[in-house]
C-alpha cells in the first residue's frame, strides 16, 4: 500500500514537473523565434536607415556590470550609432545560446516524460541525462567568452571603452575572452555522473528481466 502512494505520489512529482518544463519549452521557443526574427531583420535592414531613425529619436542607453548600472549622459547616447555587423554577430550567437537552452528544456521534459510514465532506468533516459550534460559543460566553457563579447559590444555601440579611457581616472579596458564558469561545469560533471548510474542501472534492470 505504502509502494503504491509513493508510486503515485512520484508520477505526480514527475508530471507537474513535466507541466512546468512544457510551459519553459513553450517560453523558450519564443525566445529563439525572436531572437531568430530580430537577426533575419539585422540582416536585411540597411544600416544606414536605422542610423538615420536612431538621428531623428531621442535615445537614453544605460550599460549594466553585475548589478551596477551606468546612465549615459543624453549628449553621449545620442551619438551611439548602429553598427550591422556587430549586431548580427551578437544576436547570431545569442540565437545560438538560446537554441542550447531550448535543447536542455527540451530533454529534460522528454526525461520527465519517462519518469512519470514509471519507466526510468533505460539506456534511453541515461542518454538523454547525457545530452543534458554534454550541454551544460558546452555552456560552462562558453558563457565567460559570450558574456565578454556581449560586454565588448555594448561598449563598441555606445563608445562606453572611449569615455571611460578620455577620464583621468581610467588608465585602460581590458576584455578577457577566456574563462570558465565553474559552477556550470561541475553542475555537468555531476549530472554526467548520474547518466552514468542511470545506464547501469538500465543494464541491472536488463539483468533482472533476463533471468526472470
Amino acid at each position: 500500500m505504502d509502494q503504491s502512494i509513493q508510486n503515485k505520489e512520484f508520477s505526480f512529482l514527475a508530471k507537474g514537473l513535466r507541466a512546468i518544463f512544457t510551459f519553459i519549452m513553450v517560453v523558450t521557443i519564443f525566445g529563439v523565434v525572436f531572437m531568430g526574427g530580430l537577426l533575419i531583420g539585422a540582416m536585411i535592414v540597411p544600416e544606414q536607415t536605422v542610423n538615420s531613425f536612431i538621428v531623428k529619436g531621442t535615445i537614453s542607453a544605460a550599460v549594466n556590470f553585475d548589478g551596477m548600472e551606468i546612465t549615459l549622459a543624453d549628449k553621449e547616447a545620442n551619438n551611439i550609432r548602429y553598427v550591422k555587423k556587430d549586431v548580427v554577430k551578437l544576436l547570431f550567437v545569442a540565437t545560438i545560446y538560446m537554441g542550447i537552452l531550448l535543447f536542455i528544456v527540451v530533454q529534460v521534459r522528454r526525461l520527465l516524460g519517462s519518469l512519470s510514465s514509471g519507466v526510468i532506468f533505460t539506456t534511453a533516459n541515461s542518454k538523454k541525462i547525457e545530452w543534458i550534460a554534454y550541454s551544460i559543460v558546452l555552456l560552462s566553457l562558453t558563457v565567460g567568452v559570450f558574456r565578454t563579447y556581449i560586454s565588448y559590444t555594448i561598449g563598441h555601440l555606445t563608445h562606453l571603452d572611449k569615455l571611460l579611457l578620455s577620464t583621468d581616472w581610467v588608465a585602460g579596458v581590458n576584455y578577457h575572452f577566456s574563462g570558465i564558469n565553474w559552477t556550470l561545469l561541475f553542475t555537468g560533471l555531476i549530472i554526467w555522473t548520474i547518466a552514468r548510474v542511470f545506464r547501469y542501472g538500465a543494464f541491472l534492470q536488463d539483468e533482472y528481466d533476463a533471468t526472470v
